[in-house]
């Protein structure tokens, strides 16, 4: 069987998607991102990167898996390796950019190195949300347009490299997701609708961006998303289907169930 290396971020993805793969692979941690409830094979710095691509081969690696967060890093000049500096004249322009493109030159610095970067939908896909109603309640007329302006919304950003989630209420768009991604989006939404607005409902609409490499950087939502949602006052939560993760999928489920939000997945 070809041998799979984890590359894995802070949060509980990567620990839950061990439990959808058949063999463990090599877990390797991004220093300052360590993965949650999860024991890393080895660690490395992204100055460092080159020495761990060529580690990756050393080791019969051929596929290369990414999950978990990982912030965009602040480097320090002094700890890179001379083929690692080498580098940064194709990566730094990246940084620059939206997520999709400094994803997509990561990528294709593994693939530089013989390396196959393979996508959640390759070795999990049961982690993905299936189109339909996932939890008991169903979306009503409203909360369906509303997802469709969202959707709508989130499609005409999608050249701009920017945004994964957004939240509409009444045909009228409440926030867009930004660097600091969802929870931050949704403490907005909370905190303004506390200061000016006391009704309730609206949806969030969670895509990937049109065009995006599928292979990084998924959206995903979890029991703190429902949390957030719930907080908002928010009374749907409508997914791109076979394109989010949905992690801890029970408790997330049975949490919009018991807050009456409608969650379901539509192509």
């Amino acid at each position: 069987m070809t041998r799979l290396a984890l590359i894995a971020g802070a949060g509980d993805l990567p620990a839950e998607l061990l439990t959808h793969l058949p063999q463990r692979p090599l877990v390797c941690a991004v220093e300052g991102y360590p993965p949650a409830g999860l024991t890393p094979d080895l660690t490395f710095r992204i100055e460092r990167l080159v020495p761990l691509l060529r580690r990756l081969q050393d080791e019969g690696v051929a596929q290369v898996l990414f999950a978990g967060v990982v912030h965009r890093p602040r480097l320090d000049p002094g700890l890179f390796d001379p083929e690692t500096a080498a580098l940064m004249p194709h990566l730094l322009p990246a940084l620059g950019k939206g997520d999709d493109a400094l994803l997509r030159a990561v990528i294709a610095v593994f693939e530089d190195y013989g390396l196959t970067v393979v996508g959640m939908a390759d070795c999990a896909p049961s982690l993905l949300a299936g189109a339909g109603v996932l939890g008991s309640t169903a979306p009503d007329a409203a909360q369906t347009a509303d997802a469709a302006r969202g959707t709508e919304i989130l499609r005409t950003l999608a050249p701009l490299d920017m945004g994964q989630g957004c939240v509409v209420a009444g045909g009228l768009y409440l926030a867009v997701e930004a660097l600091y991604g969802t929870d931050a989006m949704l403490a907005h939404v909370a905190a303004s609708r506390d200061l000016r607005e006391p009704r309730a409902g609206g949806v969030l609409v969670k895509r990937a961006k049109v065009g995006q490499d599928l292979r990084m950087d998924l959206p995903a939502i979890g029991p703190a998303t429902i949390g957030a949602a719930r907080a908002a006052r928010l009374s749907g939560i409508c997914l791109q289907a076979g394109h989010v993760v949905i992690l801890d999928r029970a408790r997330t489920v049975a949490a919009a169930d018991a807050a009456g939000i409608a969650l379901w997945a539509a192509p």
